[in-house]
């Protein structure tokens, strides 16, 4: 996975994205990296999410925490 903003190689580490240079983006003004969707992968946490009750689950539950809106996203 990549950052929508900074281009840098995405790793999912305990529903953080870290780049090889940290958890900090340099190109998005609100500090966090996203990722670019693959329609698998949450863009903001990077965990796989599948439905749910209409709404997207990762293995650590309902909640992102790096979700603006507390919910995992596919795009």
């Amino acid at each position: 996975m990549i950052c929508r903003f900074c281009g840098d190689n995405l790793k999912s580490v305990n529903q953080k994205l870290l780049s090889s240079l940290g958890e900090r983006c340099n190109g998005n003004p609100s500090g966090k990296h996203v990722g670019v969707t693959d329609c698998v992968c949450c863009v903001y946490c990077g965990d796989e999410a599948r439905p749910q009750n209409g709404r997207l689950i990762t293995k650590l539950g309902l909640q992102c925490k790096n979700s603006p809106t507390g919910g995992h996203c596919l795009q």
